[in-house]
């Protein structure tokens, strides 16, 4: 197909920060992200998890959602989605073609020459204003102030999902810095959703909202109670209602609280302007609008944060491609697998820090196979293992990609063990399913 050459031409501009590239793009289609109903969310971690909740909740409640995700791991189609759907290859191919037109345009015009993941944020916006989508959820790709998402001038909602180390060479080396490149998503024209965050994160992120004269609606610890906690998910209350989520882990309640949180202003803001709500009895809109919420809660998966691939031996896949990720991880193994031996399959990007990560994941582990991800960032194996064996005395198994790793660490494990591939979301789109 033609659009894979140009991707693969794109691929060679790399990363540019900035907002002139595709605002120059996005005049050449005529702003389709002026049509939309946006929600805009950054994050170092839970971006991702956010949307999954909040885009299964609105979908729930009958309205139709399109999500903007990068980076992917079932296949590049996945990052333009409607109602969950991923776009088709042809539709696909017909849209690079309108704003590769564009894009040729704007470089004989003015020079300025797109990225790929400009690129990709323009066709999100041309494809989700042709499906007439009832509400677009857009990823900030890295930072947030001056990423290609930024253009969005007047969403509907903005939300802040956690905040951590991730990035430091651009976005700053303290969490202050790191914040306000993510509160720069913050507009005139919506309030913002903050989700549980550091002190020096939300006193930046507050200030910006006050900045911009908008209402900050944070999430804490005190608004919801944890039921119970399973290796396969959790029950939590959340204002008096009991809701069941099948992503482990207790950050998983923060980030699905998050998006029941961002869900509910989305709802008040609708019925404000939804006649056809409006003749519903505000008694029987509200009972539809909980049953929204807990069936979207309840339905929601999002592969590759925990997710479960096999239960004997119990094996998880989970990014966990930074400190805060990895720190999260070893939190959930440590407190439902204590006595159970835990054989790590991973492989990381050069970029990350991955001496940091092995800190939280390595006290646990009883052997670890090692690979270099299919990918120009990718660790040498060989690295990433001495790199282990200065922090643990494990058995490290050097293998040459991930299937061979997971094969092996298969082979190798007891039904009794726990497996845990980790350490990027770029090698998952290449792992082959597991029997």
């Amino acid at each position: 197909m033609n659009y894979i050459f140009l991707i693969e031409e794109l691929k060679k501009r790399g990363s540019i920060p900035g907002l002139d590239a595709i605002q120059g793009l996005l005049e050449e289609l005529g702003h389709p992200e002026d049509d939309l109903k946006i929600v805009h969310i950054a994050g170092t971690n839970g971006k991702g998890s956010v949307f999954a909740y909040l885009s299964s909740i609105l979908m729930a409640a009958g309205f139709k959602v399109g999500r903007y995700i990068s980076p992917t791991i079932s296949c590049y189609e996945e990052r333009f989605q409607i109602n969950g759907t991923y776009i088709a290859k042809d539709k696909l191919e017909r849209l690079y073609g309108v704003v590769e037109e564009a894009m040729r345009k704007e470089e004989a015009k003015i020079g300025l020459r797109p990225t790929l993941f400009e690129v990709e944020t323009a066709l999100s916006f041309l494809y989700f204003k042709e499906e007439k989508v009832d509400y677009a959820l857009v990823e900030v790709g890295m930072g947030g102030r001056l990423d290609a998402t930024n253009v969005i001038k007047h969403p509907e909602l903005t939300v802040i999902s956690s905040i951590s180390y991730d990035h430091k060479a651009i976005l700053g080396d303290t969490l202050e810095e790191i914040a306000c490149q993510k509160a720069g998503i913050i507009k005139e024209s919506a309030p913002v959703v903050l989700s549980e965050n550091p002190e020096e994160v939300c006193k930046v992120v507050k200030h910006e909202a006050a900045e911009k004269k908008v209402h900050c609606i944070e999430v804490k610890p005190q608004d919801y109670e944890i039921l119970a906690e399973t290796p396969y998910g959790s029950t939590f209350l959340w204002k008096e209602q009991r809701y069941e989520a099948k992503l482990p882990g207790n950050h998983q309640i923060s980030n699905a609280v998050t998006a029941l949180t961002a869900s509910e202003y989305l709802f008040e803001k609708d019925y404000e302007k939804n006649e056809a709500r409006k003749k519903i009895p505000k008694e029987l809109d509200t009972m539809n609008i909980k049953a929204a919420q807990q069936g979207g809660i309840i339905r929601t998966i999002w592969p590759g944060r925990l997710e479960v691939l096999k239960k004997e031996p119990l094996f998880y896949r989970d990014g966990a491609h930074n400190p805060d990720g990895a720190r999260k991880l070893a939190s959930f193994l440590q407190k439902h697998f204590t006595n159970k031996r835990i054989i790590y399959i991973m492989g990381v990007l050069k970029d990350k820090e991955y001496t940091k990560i092995l800190q939280y994941l390595m006290p646990m582990a009883k052997k670890v196979y090692v690979f270099r991800p299919n990918n120009e960032r990718g660790l040498s194996a060989e690295i990433l293992a001495n790199t282990i064996k200065e922090k643990a005395d494990v058995p490290v198994m050097i293998e040459p990609d991930v299937n061979t790793a997971v094969s092996k660490a298969l082979e190798a494990a007891q039904p009794e063990d726990i497996l845990v591939a980790c350490g990027s979301l770029s090698f998952m789109e290449e792992m082959e399913a597991i029997q």
